[in-house]
């Protein structure tokens, strides 16, 4: 039996730039809104200075998400249905921590790198200079650094822990069509039937003609 198409992981590639898509688009408005606040001024500061691209491409990696969160989300219960129907039991999961960390700290680099590009294209289009690192060590920008660091720490969190569940399910499966089938119990030597015992000497005469003496002898 094999874990059918239906239960096809999606590539840790993809689901990794669906996550940091995701990230850089929140990370891009969280950094904004922290330093302008809500309100009319936010929709200006999104609106003008190069950002009028910015609309359509949120709406592109929100949709992204979207798609990649529900086919994770629809993978996650078809595994959960197939241990059901193997009556496999669960074992204890293994700790987030260690693919945790990996996941952030690549995320964190990515998005970082992102947004650095992104203010720069934006500062080139708007203003005609670049502002290289500024975007996340200059005064334009203070606090651009601990909001991505905060939105990448979430989206890394969400990241590993569907994939410690996806890979914990699939152990249980594994496990469970490896596992020995129950054949047919043999008999026990006391349920054989017992035959009588010959002695050596009556299995070496059976079946032959007396003896000629013997025989002319009656």
């Amino acid at each position: 039996m094999r874990i059918a198409a239906t239960l096809a992981r999606i590539p840790p590639r993809v689901a990794f730039w669906a996550t940091a898509g995701v990230a850089l688009f929140l990370s891009h408005d969280a950094v904004f809104l922290v330093q302008v606040g809500p309100g009319d001024a936010l929709s200006r500061a999104l609106r003008d200075a190069g950002h009028e691209y910015w609309g359509a491409a949120s709406l592109i990696l929100a949709l992204i998400g979207l798609a990649v969160g529900a086919a994770a989300a629809f993978r996650l219960r078809s595994l959960r249905r197939r241990v059901a129907l193997l009556r496999a039991p669960r074992g204890a999961q293994t700790p987030i921590g260690t693919r945790y960390a990996a996941i952030w700290l690549r995320l964190f680099a990515v998005v970082a790198l992102g947004f650095v590009v992104q203010e720069n294209v934006e500062h080139i289009i708007s203003h005609g200079h670049a502002i290289g690192l500024g975007a996340l060590l200059g005064p334009e920008y203070p606090l651009a650094l601990p909001v991505i660091g905060l939105v990448t720490a979430f989206g890394g969190f969400v990241a590993a822990a569907v994939r410690r569940t996806e890979v914990g399910l699939l152990a249980i499966i594994s496990a469970a069509l490896h596992r020995p089938r129950r054949g047919r119990s043999l008999p026990s030597p006391r349920s054989q039937l017992v035959l009588p015992r010959r002695s050596p000497m009556a299995n070496a005469v059976a079946g032959r003609a007396p003896p000629r003496a013997f025989a002319s002898g009656c």
